[in-house]
């Protein structure tokens, strides 16, 4: 095949295997391996492997509790090819860390990982990025100064390199491949701080930019300027609450409710109409009251205390009756496919999957006798959704 065919010929057939079966092929001969890590080749085959919306799986990596799982997802909307991750590569020494590893990050391809070190005093881990598809791994080096939460950001279709971005006190420090080194990017003093009142360091890759909600906002990290701006948010009735922000298919989507939405059991994911534009629609309107019906426990009430300056006075304080459910992320539905996506959301102890074509529920991850916690939206619960890719940390 190698005398006969050329690059072109070998390139074309070789892009449209699955990608587990193109990181097999690369052993066959030197020529293939090459032709397979050309930078044009592995864009084309992620793109084809992942089409417009879709994600594989995700990892839980629990810190607290010390678990780890991937959950695959693709299996429930129609691919065959579906592919579970293994971590065993990455170096370990169960004397130092248990043989403890966890995702604290992904972005088309590539997680970052750490393996907790087992000592006396002051936290510390080791950090890896990797691709466990073809598993490959680099070791980064973290100054014991910057925090534990590593926000990878990469985008191959502009750039080999990708960047690693970590708070400390008032300062965003940035990591990147190119240069294999740390400096500080961003430095805030505390009247300007733009993260007062972030809940979670969790962000969402998406248009060159790291994006959280911040106080019912959205604040973006611009990757290459290294700029922070606010985007624009749409107009929603008073008393509207933005709960997640995430990406699927290029595009920007959050999801919002009313405390009385949220109560009856309604979610609303709007989306970004285009990069380029601050308009926002509805994508889909949610009715999860079957839901409540199926697993009353969901259903809460916890005390309410203002917002700033928590009193905690003895007999004060009313009870308010509310949903304990979490988005986690939107799967947005293919053109072809009529535009049907899917919503993973948890609620007590188990994650699960709504379908917006027929409004099925299903579950998607849940332990046997698990407590009925909340613990998914606790900051040592990592929830990195999956996509593989031949891509090289």
């Amino acid at each position: 095949m190698n005398e006969i065919f050329s690059d072109d010929i070998i390139i074309s057939i070789l892009s449209r295997l699955p990608l587990k079966e193109v990181a097999r092929a690369r052993i066959v001969c030197k020529r293939w391996h090459a032709l397979t890590s050309e930078h044009h080749f592995l864009c084309t085959s992620f793109s084809r492997s992942t089409g417009s919306s879709s994600i594989a799986g995700f990892f839980l990596s629990d810190k607290l509790y010390r678990k780890f799982r991937y959950v695959p997802l693709r299996r429930s909307i129609g691919d065959n090819h579906h592919v579970i991750p293994d971590l065993s590569f990455i170096p370990s020494t169960p004397a130092v860390d248990r043989g403890e590893i966890y995702v604290t990050s992904s972005c088309n391809g590539l997680l970052v990982c750490c393996r907790p070190i087992i000592s006396t005093g002051r936290s510390k881990s080791n950090w890896f990025v990797c691709n466990p598809l073809t598993r490959n791994f680099v070791e980064i080096d973290v100054p014991d100064s910057i925090g534990h939460y590593l926000l990878l950001a990469y985008d191959p279709t502009k750039s080999r390199h990708y960047k690693i971005f970590a708070f400390d006190n008032y300062n965003i420090n940035v990591y990147s491949s190119q240069t294999r080194s740390w400096r500080i990017a961003v430095h805030f003093d505390h009247c300007d701080y733009p993260f007062r009142g972030l809940r979670c360091y969790h962000s969402v890759f998406w248009n060159g930019s790291l994006v959280w909600v911040v106080r019912n906002h959205l604040v973006r990290l611009l990757v290459d300027d290294e700029q922070i701006v606010e985007i624009p948010m749409p107009r929603t009735p008073e008393g509207w609450i933005c709960a997640y922000v995430g990406e699927s298919g290029g595009h920007l989507q959050m999801i919002g409710f009313t405390e009385e939405e949220r109560l009856t059991g309604f979610l609303d994911v709007l989306e970004m109409q285009d990069q380029g534009s601050s308009e926002w629609s509805v994508l889909y309107r949610l009715d999860l009251r079957r839901m409540i019906e199926l697993y009353p426990s969901i259903r809460r009430t916890r005390p309410e205390f203002p917002y700033i300056g928590l009193r905690f006075s003895r007999g004060t304080g009313r009870k308010i009756e509310y949903l304990d459910l979490g988005p986690m992320y939107v799967v947005r539905g293919a053109e072809e496919s009529g535009g049907n996506g899917l919503l993973l959301f948890n609620i007590p102890g188990k994650i699960m999957c709504y379908h917006t074509e027929n409004h099925e529920f299903s579950i998607v991850y849940g332990e046997p006798g698990a407590s009925e916690s909340d613990a998914y939206r606790f900051r040592w619960y990592h929830f990195s959704p999956y996509s593989s890719s031949l891509f090289a940390p």
